[in-house]
Formats: C-alpha cells, structure tokens, sequence
C-alpha cells in the first residue's frame, strides 16, 4: 500500500514510499501494463524480487499520472522509455521508494539495523568515521551516511563507485528530517541531500540542479 506519497522541494521531484502488503496476484491486477513487463517479470525467481518490481511499476505510474515504462542503461540504470523525466528506485524488506524528477535523481531507503557498525570503515574514509561516528557513536549518522552515498551513486555513476575515496559526507547533525552535504571529491562538486530517518526506515533523496 501506499505508505506516503510527497513532492519534495528538491526541483519538485516526486517521491512515493511503498509498504508492500499486498500479495503478488493483487499487485499484478493493479499495475496496469503488466503485459508489457510480463516478458521481464517471468524469469524473475525470488518472490521479494517479484514484489519490488510490481510495487515500483505501479508507483511510477502513479506519479506520472500515464503508464511509463521502465527501461535500463548499459550500466543497468533505470530510465523511463520515451520520457524526458528521470527515475531513482531502491528498496528494502517491505519498503520501496520511488522518484520522479525532472532532472537527475537519486533515493535510497534503507531498514535500520546495527550490522552498520561492522561495514562503516568500508565506506567512510578516516575524517568522516571521526566526524560521523567516533566522536559521537551515533549510528543513525552511520546509517544516513551508506544512503547518502548510495543516492550520490545513483546520480553520478561509475565515477563514484569507491564510496570512501570519492564521496566526502559532510558533519551533520542526525535528526528526523535534515539536510546532508557532500563533495563527489574528484568533479570537486557540492550535492546537498535531504533525509528523513523514522523507526521504520531512512529515507535519502537528491536532486541536480
């Protein structure tokens, strides 16, 4: 179901978080080009895969108000077929969130767990484990940090695929909603994230300007 549905003041994207509680022969009667995906959706064996893939369809065509259609790049990034609008997709357990924006986007959602303590070294480089963490063993910083980077990979590519050497996260303050900003070290480019962190899950968006 529809867990909420917002326009963020990110460039007016679009953004739709799903709590999925519905079977997969209710999301395949909901999604209205299903014949179209059924090519795709067919060889897809783990059930969770086949939920995340009705629920993301059918929430981007409820944001583009029209049946879209979901295609990949060469790197496997999700663009919509035929559209000037750009997509970000990611999920976790039950949720998945979605955006729609008019320019390059990232999102990134993620269930809070502890097993972030033992990979947070692998991600964050030795000032933003002393800023984000050792300072203040706040692991919600942690935890928005990973999702801060894993939207900034979505938006930049390739180009930032070592998470502790290319991206910089800023020091922030972890509250329910906030900002967060970071420098993709070698374009030496500011991006500037916004975040929600719930009990249930963290949320982190970023458009381009």
């Amino acid at each position: 179901m529809i867990y909420q549905h917002f326009i963020s003041s990110e460039n007016n994207a679009k953004i739709l978080i799903w709590k999925i509680t519905e079977t997969e022969e209710e999301l395949i009667t909901s999604l209205a080009n299903f014949k179209k995906y059924e090519p795709e959706f067919i060889v897809l064996k783990n059930s969770k895969r086949k939920l995340e893939f009705l629920a993301s369809r059918i929430a981007l065509n409820y944001l583009a108000g029209q049946t879209v259609y979901i295609a990949y790049d060469t790197s496997g990034k999700p663009f919509l077929l035929n559209e000037k609008l750009h997509i970000s997709i990611s999920h976790s357990r039950q949720w998945v969130a979605v955006m729609l924006a008019g320019t390059n986007c990232g999102i990134d959602i993620e269930c809070p767990t502890d097993k972030i303590l033992k990979v947070y070294k692998r991600f964050l480089n030795d000032q933003e484990q002393k800023d984000l963490f050792q300072n203040t063993g706040d692991i919600v910083k942690l935890q928005l940090a990973w999702s801060a980077k894993e939207a900034l990979y979505k938006i930049i590519g390739e180009k930032a695929v070592d998470f502790s050497g290319q991206l910089q996260i800023a020091p922030f303050e972890a509250q329910q909603e906030g900002r967060i900003e970071a420098v993709h070290l070698p374009a030496n480019k500011m991006y500037e994230l916004a975040y929600k962190a719930t009990p249930g899950f963290n949320l982190v968006y970023c458009t381009t300007d």
